[in-house]
């Protein structure tokens, strides 16, 4: 009896030990399910916010006749939402501080400015697909108030011409079309490093790997990140500046 006793009691044991991995095996996979939801929602708020911080931007570019330099602001502001928490840490938050009235002006400065600094990153870019250098030669005339040329923006509705090098007519040269890629980092490490790995196992080449990889942040953090694309079209209020093209 005294052996089959001792029998039984180690077999006990073996099935907690067993039941203790399985646990922990499916707590693991459990909580990364979690994370990988929670990121999917993040995600998409960084994706809506990103089409329109575009969209602001291309508004800023065609009043501006497509200044590169007010469509990047116009674009950080837009991202400013993204980087909210940054703001409150250039405050001094502990990070148990909300934004409100008092801190306001200093937490939207602070985040508008990481986000410009993102957006001067080496792998996000502002693209102006629309108008192009064909453009300017069929509807260029000579810019008054500096060199190079312009597309002027009035007179748009009688002017149905169809230029020969850009094929098309003025008022479609001057829908200034743009392309925003913003590197947006990944809240969940272990979310970031299996996106990674699965990318780089399925395509070693793919030219958005350098945003998936670890890399340092403007605050100088190390983090995973995805790219987001996006487009905006507006038709510009200004004349169109080639040198700005």
């Amino acid at each position: 009896m005294s052996g089959r006793r001792s029998l039984s009691m180690w077999a006990l044991r073996r099935q907690d030990g067993a039941a203790s991995v399985e646990f922990f095996i499916l707590f693991l996979f459990t909580i990364t399910l979690i994370m990988g939801v929670l990121q999917m929602g993040l995600f998409m708020v960084a994706k809506n916010t990103v089409n329109l911080a575009t969209f602001a931007a291309a508004r800023a570019g065609a009043a501006s006749g497509g200044d590169a330099g007010a469509m990047k602001l116009a674009l950080a502001k837009g991202l400013s939402g993204l980087y909210v928490a940054k703001g409150l840490r250039l405050t001094g938050s502990n990070g148990l501080t909300d934004v409100s009235a008092g801190n306001f002006v200093q937490v939207s400065a602070g985040a508008t400015a990481y986000a410009f600094a993102a957006a001067s990153f080496p792998l996000n870019e502002i693209k102006i697909l629309n108008p192009t250098k064909n453009a300017f030669t069929d509807f260029g005339v000579p810019n008054p108030h500096a060199k190079g040329r312009i597309i002027p923006a009035t007179g748009l509705l009688t002017d149905t011409t169809v230029g020969a090098a850009s094929r098309q007519t003025r008022a479609d040269a001057l829908l200034l079309k743009i392309m925003v890629r913003h590197c947006y980092e990944i809240v969940f490490p272990l979310v970031g490093e299996a996106i990674y790995q699965t990318m780089l196992e399925s395509n070693p080449f793919h030219p958005d790997l350098l945003c998936m990889a670890n890399h340092p942040w403007p605050d100088g953090h190390m983090g995973h990140g995805v790219m987001i694309e996006s487009q905006a079209v507006v038709r510009m209020t200004a004349p169109a500046v080639e040198g700005n093209f």
